[in-house]
C-alpha cells in the first residue's frame, strides 16, 4: 500500500492535475473555435446567398407579371413607362405595385412591413449593412445599365423597351449592387453601370460580396436562371454594362 500524502499534498495533488485538465480543455475549445467560427461564417454567408438567389427569381416572377400585361415593354430603371413617362418611382416599385397593388396608408411604413422589404432587400446586404426604405422604392438589386432611363441626358426621348427585341445572353437583367459608403443603408443605385474590380464607382457597381468566400457576385438573366460571377468574369462583362445603347 503506498504511504499516505500528509492532506496538504493531497490538495495540491488534486489542485494540480485539474489545472491541467483545465488548461487542456481550453486549448481544445480555442482549437475548435478556430475552426468552427470562420466554417460558421461561410455557412451563414451561403446561406444568405441562396436567400439572396430566391430573391432575385422571384423578382424575375415580378418581371414575368409585369410584362404580360404591359406588352413585353419594360420600365425604365427610374420607372418611367410608356405608360406613365415622367413616372420617378424606381422599377422595384413599378413592378412590385403592378402585381401586388399599390402601396396604402405611408408608402415607407408599408414597403417596411411587406414582403417587399424581403424581396427587394438582400438578406446578406441588410445584414451587413441595415436598409432604409424610401417611397421611391429603395432595395439591393439594380438593372442593367441599359435601361437608365435616357432622360438624364437632358433633352433625350424616354425610351421605349420591348422585351422581343431584346437578345441579351451575356449580360445580366438584375444584378445586385454596391452600397454607398457614407449612407450604406441607402441600398443600391437603380442600375449596375460598372463590372470592374477594385470598384470603380461606389454604389453604381457589381457588387463582389456572394459565395462561401464571398467573392463573387449574382446575377439573373432574362430566362429567369441566376448565376454567380467572378470578378474575372466581371472584368469581361465591364465594357458591355457600360454600353447602355445595347444589351447583349
Amino acid at each position: 500500500m503506498p504511504p499516505k500524502l500528509p492532506s496538504d499534498a493531497r490538495c495540491q495533488a488534486a489542485s494540480g492535475f485539474t489545472l491541467i485538465e483545465l488548461l487542456a480543455v481550453v486549448a481544445i475549445i480555442a482549437v475548435l473555435a478556430a475552426i468552427l467560427v470562420p466554417v460558421a461564417g461561410r455557412m451563414r454567408s451561403a446561406a444568405l446567398t441562396t436567400a439572396s438567389t430566391n430573391n432575385l427569381r422571384q423578382i424575375h416572377s415580378l418581371f414575368t407579371a409585369y410584362l404580360g400585361e404591359n406588352n413585353n415593354v419594360f420600365p425604365t430603371a427610374l420607372g418611367s413607362t410608356a405608360e406613365d413617362p415622367a413616372a420617378r418611382y424606381h422599377w422595384r416599385r413599378v413592378i412590385w405595385e403592378k402585381t401586388n397593388g399599390p402601396f396604402a396608408g405611408g408608402v415607407t411604413a408599408a414597403m417596411a412591413s411587406s414582403n417587399y422589404a424581403k424581396i427587394m432587400w438582400c438578406p446578406l446586404m441588410v445584414k451587413k449593412h441595415g436598409a432604409e426604405q424610401h417611397p421611391w422604392g429603395r432595395g439591393s438589386y439594380a438593372i442593367n445599365f441599359f435601361f437608365i432611363d435616357p432622360t438624364w441626358r437632358a433633352g433625350d426621348p424616354i425610351r421605349v423597351l420591348n422585351r422581343e427585341e431584346l437578345k441579351g445572353r451575356k449580360e445580366p437583367l438584375i444584378m445586385t449592387g454596391t452600397v454607398l459608403k457614407n449612407s450604406p443603408k441607402f441600398g443600391t443605385w437603380e442600375a449596375v453601370q460598372s463590372a470592374k474590380f477594385p470598384y470603380d464607382t461606389e454604389w453604381m457597381n457589381l457588387n463582389y460580396a456572394y459565395g462561401s468566400a464571398q467573392n463573387q457576385a449574382l446575377g439573373l438573366f432574362l430566362d429567369g436562371h441566376v448565376e454567380t460571377i467572378s470578378k474575372e468574369r466581371g472584368a469581361e462583362l465591364d465594357p458591355l454594362l457600360r454600353d447602355n445603347t445595347n444589351f447583349e
